[in-house]
């Protein structure tokens, strides 16, 4: 008892620099934890670009709007200088985020002991930041925010700095990094009102100053200069064209205003806030957050009345923000905007124990110890939604798919196109960067595919037809025909596969007009099996054929229970290819995938067409039945 007594009464104070230094120790090595090792596979919001930023930068190439051009240019710089010491592109563009992370994490405790909160609050107020989910996440992928938000609180630290002493370099570097910031992330507009009111006292120093303040602001601008540089240097990764005035300006000038729609009545204004109040909610308790907001509010605190009106008007002004912005759901924009909602909470919640502990030592250390304990909550509590997003393998399945594309019997060259997007970025990373099937040729869904159809074998993924149907292809290359080139892979033909009509006796007549020309199977792997089928309409004008494939235990079988999986689809090839597009003689090649049952014995693989009927029943075609093939050993 009499040691708890005795620590309770020492002095808990922290050097200032120590604290700073030990916050972003902590939170480095925190981020290192969720890491992102690989190409992103996650559709998560929080992982919209984070593809595209993981190509992007080891080659020295430009992103979305606004094109981020100081992030792209340090972050490649970063990128190239560990992929020399051997480390992959996607983990070096994680490891940049997570060390502008530290910083930022760093910069809001400095920010903190400048608003005149002491050290230990500061580093436990901070900690808290760094786990929350939304700065988590964005410090653990490859993503802009951790930059945005280290260039937000260093400009905040010298506005506060500026605020206080009046002094002519703080000046200055507030008007540096003030530039800097609003070059990078225009949303930092949303904090002049704070900086504004914290300078406003020293009007007269600024007037005086005014043409180094400016020249000094507009260094950051520059920075975009360097999106046409790399244009005009021939790199391969550019995003819209900055090297033509028309886009050079529109990557500068991009707002994103067209993410701020206002729900035009009462019901989708109550929707919005519940989600978005939800949303919040998966950074801090809101409890914790409405802390911070009382603790800005509340006089008494080491802050000036000014700092704390600013920093309060700062949440004010994101809160609502966070209701407006929106794309028809949860997007990265709205994460990003919630990230400073978070930040000013923490700078609440330090000022209002900072202020328990000026009228209470006892009561502001047991906050501090609530703190700690916080501390540890939030880390088992949001590092499960972390790591979802960092550890999603999703984009493996994708690259697997392209890894089943063999040579051209032609010998022609192979084009796979794949929608901008994880798709295309996933694959591309996989080629460049992991040695992945090097002969193939991948494009984006901007391009002549008329002229790639005359030159090579055109094919997509399966589940692009979702977004770029086949009536779609119909209007940029004519009537198309489409066939299986393997599993989920098609390839899309100006002109149909026709052959002579082969006599019934070589080939398996489904008794529909159609019949089975070719047939294999085989063991993919010790628990899949491949069907590969080659169908050839017999005539034309042929109705809607469905495809049915049954895994069988018995053939034929009595009765459901012998029926151990089935592959069946809507129109042959993966469903897009209906048979009453098909021409005579045509040939069409199908692809199926069955997973074995562990235990299961299958005897065969039954294949063949069924119709529906009017009246709601089916009819079947004829059967072909494949023996399965002796199992390989696992």
């Amino acid at each position: 008892m009499q040691a708890i007594q005795t620590f309770w009464t020492r002095d808990w104070r922290l050097n200032g620099r120590t604290a700073v230094l030990l916050v972003a120790l902590i939170s480095f090595v925190l981020f290192l934890t969720t890491l992102q090792l690989h190409i992103n596979g996650s559709s998560h919001p929080y992982a919209t670009d984070v593809g595209e930023i993981q190509n992007a930068l080891p080659r020295w190439g430009t992103i979305h709007y606004n094109g981020y051009p100081l992030y792209t240019l340090i972050g490649s710089a970063f990128v190239t200088v560990w992929r020399g010491l051997g480390v992959a592109p996607a983990v070096s563009a994680s490891l940049y985020s997570a060390v502008w992370g530290a910083i930022s994490v760093a910069l809001l405790a400095q920010l903190m002991l400048a608003l005149g909160v002491q050290p230990l609050v500061a580093a436990v107020a901070s900690l808290m930041f760094a786990l929350a989910t939304s700065i988590w996440v964005d410090a653990s992928v490859a993503e802009v925010h951790t930059m945005s938000m280290a260039l937000s609180f260093v400009t905040l630290w010298f506005a506060v700095r500026f605020g206080r002493n009046g002094q002519k370099s703080d000046l200055y570097w507030l008007a540096f990094w003030g530039g800097m910031v609003l070059a990078h992330q225009r949303a930092f507009a949303l904090f002049l009102p704070a900086v504004l009111l914290w300078a406003f006292p020293h009007w007269r120093l600024i007037v005086r100053h005014l043409l180094p303040v400016l020249a000094l602001g507009f260094i950051g601008p520059l920075t975009y200069l360097y999106l046409p540089l790399r244009a005009w240097m021939g790199a391969d990764w550019t995003y819209s064209s900055p090297g033509t005035w028309q886009g050079f300006w529109a990557l500068v000038f991009y707002t994103r205003s067209d993410l701020v729609i206002v729900p035009d009545t009462a019901v989708l204004w109550l929707e919005r806030i519940r989600g978005i109040l939800a949303l919040l909610s998966d950074d801090w308790p809101w409890l914790l957050t409405a802390l911070g907001a009382v603790g800005l509010l509340l006089p008494g605190s080491p802050a000036r009345w000014q700092e704390r009106w600013g920093l309060l008007f700062t949440w004010a002004l994101h809160l609502p923000i966070s209701f407006i912005v929106w794309e028809g759901r949860v997007s990265d924009a709205l994460l990003a905007v919630k990230l400073p909602i978070v930040a000013m909470a923490a700078i609440g919640l330090a000022l209002l124990v900072e202020r328990l502990w000026h009228k209470r030592p006892s009561l502001g250390k047991l906050a501090v110890v609530g703190g700690l304990a916080l501390l540890v909550w939030l880390f088992f509590a949001n590092r499960p939604d972390v790591l979802a997003v960092t550890r999603d393998r999703s984009a493996f399945d994708t690259i697997a798919l392209a890894q089943r594309i063999q040579p051209a019997a032609d010998g022609r060259p192979q084009t796979l196109m794949a929608l901008w997007g994880h798709d295309y970025w996933a694959l591309t990373y996989a080629q460049a960067y992991d040695g992945q099937f090097p002969d193939l040729v991948l494009v984006d869904h901007d391009n002549d595919f008329a002229a790639i159809a005359q030159n090579s074998h055109l094919l997509t993924l399966s589940k692009t037809f979702y977004q770029r149907s086949p009536d779609w292809w119909d209007s940029l290359l004519g009537t198309i025909s489409l066939t299986s080139v393997a599993p989920d892979i098609v390839e899309i033909q100006t002109q149909p596969r026709l052959a002579p009509i082969a006599p019934e006796s070589d080939v398996l007549a489904l008794g529909n007009g159609i019949a089975i020309h070719q047939a294999d199977l085989a063991w993919l792997s010790a628990d899949q099996l491949l069907l590969t089928v080659t169908w050839q309409a017999q005539q034309g004008g042929l109705p809607d054929y469905s495809v049915a494939v049954h895994l069988v235990a018995q053939d034929p079988p009595t009765g459901p229970q012998d029926i151990l999986a089935q592959a069946d689809s809507t129109h042959p090839v993966n469903g897009w290819y209906p048979t009453s597009r098909w021409q005579p003689g045509e040939l069409v090649t199908d692809h199926f995938l069955l997973s074995v049952p562990g235990g299961s014995a299958p005897q065969a693989v039954r294949v063949g067409m069924y119709q529906s009927l009017p009246d709601g029943s089916f009819q079947n075609t004829a059967w072909l039945s494949l023996a399965v093939p002796e199992r390989p050993l696992p």
